[in-house]
């Protein structure tokens, strides 16, 4: 926590927002400007001019926040900034609901279902709705909660959340419409409330009772509001009808910041704050304390094609040094991915540490065959928003299909992929391999021995079914891809895809991370040599660092761009730039884009020093096909004077093969005679 003195770096902008009168304040607070500083001064001034701190309410998204902005207050001051209240605007609706319960015809002693609590409420109710029904495919118990939640952050009904994320489930509007109100009547009988009922019933009781509004607003004479651009409307309309009897309300955010659409949040509440508060103060920060000023360039290029947002011109202080942000254009993923590790080798090597280096991605899995190469390389990294690649569970099906054809006494690969076929359960796998290693191997599957009645003694009907299916399908596949990877990773993909279907509700995302492995597969001809390295960068782990001076190294983090934001590294890579992957393929409107181009500036202003921008333009699926670079960086004017082409990679990569090739030999050499000598 960096804590700040009274009135301490501050610039004019800070200053003004700091220190402005009464009535709405809209701070637009661009990327790196200082606005947590600001937003602690702003504390600090509203005390000193004499108003109580119990009568100022901040508003943040997480507790964590709203705590260390306190804590840096408190230090201006003294003490008395820990009675301000602080807190998420849930963590607020808790505290009023607790108060004001009764008017809403329920308990005070209300119980809060977290995530798992509410999944398990509605699964119950999901079975009890089906019971009597014969229902093949219906969503999952977390994606009812999903959809409902979905709902009522975005605003919208249930069948266009529906139609929006799962529309593999829009004939089920109905029924998934009944389960939602058992759920809601579950909850009421019970006396529980959910995340999304504390914002609710809270905005429902500000709405519809003054007495109860104007007695909040002379608690809470001041409101103040962190990341505004991420409310969604419950959120902005409690916050703003709570200032609604004074208008004491400040709002602070970046329009060009606002990527949370998915979960709800609006940028319109930030766009039409002014609107909604016709005196509204709009102060906007605009000196940059993070960035080079190469790379505020680039940003402030990409802030000119928003289509409506707040002017603004990042400047910086600093003085240019003429390192551009740099942009390689990669011949395949995998090209990709080794001049990504090569880089971080080399700046490494340079004296940048892990810890100050990060690979952004705007979904998990672009990163994972750069995950492989890492590995490869020996680097440490940390993968946020998602498991590890090979640690997924759809990729270890996938795996284990692959495991079985090569090993056919492979019983734990052959439990996993059994428990997949539909009406098999534990009892009836371990049955089947039971079976298989009293008669049989699948080396020496006959079809005949499988068809006989005595083998199949203690199976349902459906379960021999799907079961038979299974050990014919191996055994084809067997007979026919001995020794092809590629061909074996595409028929193995061919039987799966309608279990995946059936088993993950959230299956296209899920193929997007299995069409790896069949880029892996597709240079790798000896199948025993894929699986075996698939298995082994499954488990590789890293040395923990035997001394403090590896431990201060860290690791090289990976994030998708939405786990980024607010964080920030000395050197940036921002991989697989590509129209229909960064803009996503997914977008159906003119707001998604702009969404997209606001992540996309999200993503660059994470720099400090250094920003490598990546794009495969071959596919490496479709062998030759050139695809586009992303036209967040096409439709830019200057090219040239923005980024730097970085044209001489392969000539680096192959040096720093030899350079570690020879250390490696030296390092070895050293460590033989350390060992043996001393």
């Amino acid at each position: 926590m960096i804590l700040v003195k009274k009135g301490e770096n501050l610039n004019e902008s800070q200053k003004k927002a700091a220190e402005a009168g009464q009535g709405p304040v809209l701070v637009i607070a661009g990327a790196g400007t200082g606005k947590t500083n600001t937003l602690v001064h702003r504390m600090f001034h509203l005390v000193q001019s004499g108003v109580s701190p119990e009568a100022i309410l901040l508003l943040s998204f997480s507790k964590r926040a709203a705590a260390e902005m306190l804590a840096r207050a408190s230090f201006l001051l003294d003490r008395r900034m820990e009675k301000v209240s602080g807190g998420t605007f849930h963590s607020f609706g808790n505290q009023f609901l607790r108060k004001h319960a009764m008017k809403l015809g329920f308990s005070s002693n209300f119980s809060i279902l977290d995530t798992e609590d509410a999944t398990t409420l509605i699964g119950i109710c999901r079975e009890d709705f089906l019971r009597e029904k014969q229902v093949k495919r219906f969503p999952k118990k977390e994606t009812l909660l999903d959809i409902i939640s979905s709902s009522f952050n975005t605003n919208q009904s249930l069948e266009k959340a529906i139609t929006r994320e799962y529309p593999q489930f829009i004939r089920e509007t109905k029924e998934i419409q009944a389960i939602k109100e058992m759920y809601e009547l579950q909850k009421f009988k019970s006396n529980c409330l959910d995340f999304d009922d504390l914002l609710h019933f809270t905005r429902k009781l500000l709405m519809e009772d003054r007495n109860v509004r104007i007695q909040t607003a002379e608690i809470y004479k001041c409101i103040l509001v962190d990341e505004y651009q991420d409310t969604n409307k419950i959120q902005a309309h409690i916050a703003c009808l709570i200032a609604s009897e004074h208008s004491n309300i400040m709002v602070v955010g970046d329009d060009a910041q606002s990527i949370y659409g998915f979960r709800g949040s609006d940028v319109r509440n930030i766009l039409d704050f002014p609107k909604i508060f016709p005196e509204t103060n709009t102060i906007t920060l605009e000196e940059n304390f993070r960035s080079e000023p190469e790379i505020l360039d680039l940003a402030n290029s990409i802030l000119s094609k928003f289509s409506e947002t707040y002017k603004k011109q990042l400047y910086s202080k600093k003085e240019k040094k003429g390192l551009k942000p740099s942009l390689y254009k990669a011949s395949s993923e995998e090209t990709e991915a080794d001049f990504i590790a090569n880089k971080i080798i080399e700046e490494n090597e340079n004296g940048s540490k892990f810890k100050d280096i990060s690979v952004l991605a705007r979904s998990g899995w672009h990163t994972n065959l750069l995950e492989l190469e890492l590995n490869a390389k020996n680097i440490p990294y940390k993968k946020f928003g998602g498991r590890k690649f090979l640690e997924q569970s759809h990729v270890k099906d996938i795996i284990s299909y692959l495991k079985i054809c090569v090993n056919p006494v492979d019983w734990l690969s052959l439990t996993r992929i059994a428990l997949l076929e539909e009406g098999v359960g534990p009892k009836q796998a371990s049955l089947l391999i039971h079976n298989l290693q009293r008669t049989i191997s699948l080396e020496d599957f006959s079809g005949d021995l499988i068809l006989h009645d005595s083998f199949w003694l203690g199976f349902s009907k459906e379960a021999k079914r799907s079961l038979i299916q299974l050990l014919e399908y191996i055994s084809s596949l067997r007979a026919k891809h001995t020794n092809a990877s590629l061909q074996l990773y595409e028929s193995t993909l061919s039987y799966y895809t309608p279990i995946l279907k059936n088993k993950y509700d959230d299956h296209e995302k899920r193929k997007q991370d299995l069409d790896t492995i069949g880029i892996l597969a597709k240079d790798r001809t000896s199948i025993q040599d894929f699986i075996s390295y698939l298995s082994l960068e499954a488990t590789e782990s890293y040395q923990i660092y035997p001394d403090k001076e590896k431990e201060e190294e860290g690791y090289v983090t990976l994030s998708t761009v939405h786990s980024s934001k607010g964080l920030e590294w000395d050197i940036v890579f921002v991989l697989h730039l590509l129209d229909g992957q960064f803009p996503s393929n997914r977008i159906k409107t003119k707001e998604d884009l702009e969404e997209e181009r606001r992540l996309f500036y999200v993503a660059i202003t994470r720099a400090k020093s250094k920003l490598f921008l990546t794009a495969p333009v071959v596919d490496s699926q479709k062998n030759i096909q050139l695809r586009s670079l992303t036209r967040f960086i096409t439709e830019l004017e200057n090219l040239d004077s923005l980024l730097a082409n970085d044209k001489s990679i392969d000539e680096n990569s192959e040096k720093i093969d030899k350079m570690d090739e020879k250390s490696q030999k030296t390092d070895r050499f050293e460590q033989i005679q350390t060992y043996f000598l001393n």
